[in-house]
């Protein structure tokens, strides 16, 4: 989190001040500015938020695509004797894993199953 805030601040300086030098105060707040265009803002992204829905993106990837290069060395790693859904994060886990693994539980919370024709659901 405080590397997000940090990119935040990177990308307000940028903006508003001429030099790294002189800080300028800035006119217009972050809210303002992360509003889409059509809204009256710039459009730019909360740092925190894209981080997270990338995140699930790749979550997402790694739980439909297991054959993947990313998901087989991943799973590879991981998830030898458990599924994705199931595993716990070990103690040496990276902390792009254990990324994936906060979101991995943030999609389980709206996962569904749909029926679809019926042909392999037995009753």
């Amino acid at each position: 989190m405080s590397l997000c805030k940090q990119l935040q601040s990177i990308l307000t300086r940028f903006w508003w001040d001429a030099s790294p030098e002189a800080k300028n105060i800035c006119w217009v707040s972050w809210q303002t500015l992360t509003k889409p265009k059509n809204s009256g803002g710039l459009g730019f992204r909360e740092i925190a938020q894209f981080n997270d829905a990338l995140l699930a993106k790749l979550s997402w990837r790694v739980l439909k695509d297991p054959s993947s290069l990313l998901a087989r060395t991943l799973l590879g790693k991981y998830c030898v004797h458990t599924s994705f859904l199931e595993v716990q994060p070990p103690s040496c886990a990276s902390h792009g894993w254990r990324g994936l693994l906060v979101e991995r539980d943030l999609l389980t919370r709206g996962l569904g199953w749909a029926l679809g024709s019926g042909e392999d659901v037995g009753v």
